[in-house]
């Protein structure tokens, strides 16, 4: 220190994981943990994990690196842009997302009907107003915190009555609007939260719901390479997901029934189960005619 003043510090170091010199190198920073966030989610990805836990590692494995900086670098909009684009990249690439599928539902509750993901800007926010919450409690005890709650920037969290509203989109928004007359969403939403489903499973089905599989009816009204919207089994009717789920003359036939067998035979498997039933041994046998004991009888 010649003279009294502090020498600029050539050689950059690093101090708890963030590259530093004289000033914090948040280019640098940044790029780092996008990257390292980047090669965590495609780990998690291409795990054996179900659905559910899948979005449980990336919002505190994989996110873990991005929370890490908040509050402590500049995350500027084209960064943040750049993990959605990233994270929306990765989960189309593992089947985790589909293509057409829209990604508001992606960031919201598994109860409420979405797949969980933490909001990378959201999270970011919340992250810096903790940091500066934690200043303003100590200030009046610590002069550097104070310093820093003088300069520390103003951070807007997102109001909490600000909803996605991708049920009043007109296409993805058809099956909410469905539900929503009477059903109660909490049973309609269970199998999100208590499902053992992959990744690939649970897009497939969420895309179904916005109606975005390529329908005969969708390619003619949407995408417009189609002019033939009428089923290409019974040819009765446009051929829309309500169509073919219970619509089709020619499903009722065989596929209806095996969809209905196969979860009858969930409900006879669990009711041997609790009266100590004898059951087949695999899920495809079919039962017998009668199955009994001292307890029950089950036709």
């Amino acid at each position: 220190m010649p003279n009294g003043t502090i020498k600029d510090i050539e050689e950059r170091y690093k101090y708890l994981g963030i590259m530093q010199s004289n000033i914090n190198h948040e280019a640098e920073v940044r790029h780092k943990a996008i990257t390292e966030y980047k090669k965590l989610l495609h780990q998690v990805l291409c795990s054996q994990l179900n659905a559910r836990n899948q979005v449980m590692a990336i919002n505190t494995y994989a996110l873990f690196v991005i929370r890490y900086t908040a509050g402590i670098i500049k995350w500027t909009e084209e960064a943040i842009k750049e993990t959605y684009t990233a994270t929306r990249k990765l989960l189309t690439v593992h089947g985790a997302l589909h293509p057409k599928s829209d990604t508001t539902r992606l960031y919201l509750d598994r109860k409420d009907g979405g797949r969980g993901f933490k909001d990378v800007q959201q999270t970011v926010k919340e992250e810096a107003q903790n940091i500066k919450a934690y200043a303003a409690s100590m200030a009046t005890s610590d002069k550097l915190l104070a310093e820093f709650q003088l300069s520390a920037l103003t951070m807007e969290l997102r109001p909490d009555d600000e909803e996605l509203d991708w049920h009043m989109k007109p296409l993805h928004g058809v099956y909410y609007r469905q539900i929503f007359k009477g059903d109660d969403l909490h049973q309609t939403y269970m199998w999100l939260n208590k499902g053992n489903l992959t990744a690939n499973t649970e897009s497939l089905i969420m895309a179904a719901q916005k109606q975005v599989l390529p329908t005969r009816q969708l390619q003619t009204k949407i995408y417009h390479t189609r002019d033939y919207p009428r089923c290409r089994l019974c040819k009765d009717a446009p051929e829309t997901m309500q169509h073919i789920i219970s619509g089709c003359k020619q499903l009722a036939r065989n596929a209806y029934t095996k969809r209905h067998n196969r979860v009858a035979g969930v409900v006879y498997r669990s009711l041997c189960d609790e009266y100590g039933l004898n059951k087949p041994q695999h899920w495809w046998e079919a039962p017998g005619k009668v199955n009994e004991n001292d307890r029950a009888t089950i036709l």
